[in-house]
């Protein structure tokens, strides 16, 4: 098996005008190095996120230390539930 350049295959169709065929036109090429730049890409984001959110966190806790903590708040809820209608 031939290792077939895509530029002079495209460039011959052109002269010849016929059509290319979209194998030897894309952009986009596929391999090693790109795919470890995926990896590097997504863990980096992945860790950028992680330290936003162990930053953010604690003041989502200091907004209400004793949320639910008081015994009037959960009042409400300690009995039990009201019967359901009939259908």
């Amino acid at each position: 098996m031939t290792h077939q350049d895509p530029h002079s295959h495209s460039a011959d169709a052109v002269a010849d005008h016929t059509p290319i065929e979209a194998q030897y036109v894309r952009q986009g090429r596929g391999g090693v190095r790109i795919l470890w730049l995926l990896i590097v890409s997504a863990g980096t984001a992945a860790v950028l996120l992680l330290g936003m959110w162990l930053l953010s966190n604690g003041g989502f806790q200091s907004v209400n230390p004793d949320a639910g903590g008081r015994p009037a708040d959960t009042a409400a809820y300690d009995g039990a539930a009201p019967p359901l209608p009939p259908a």
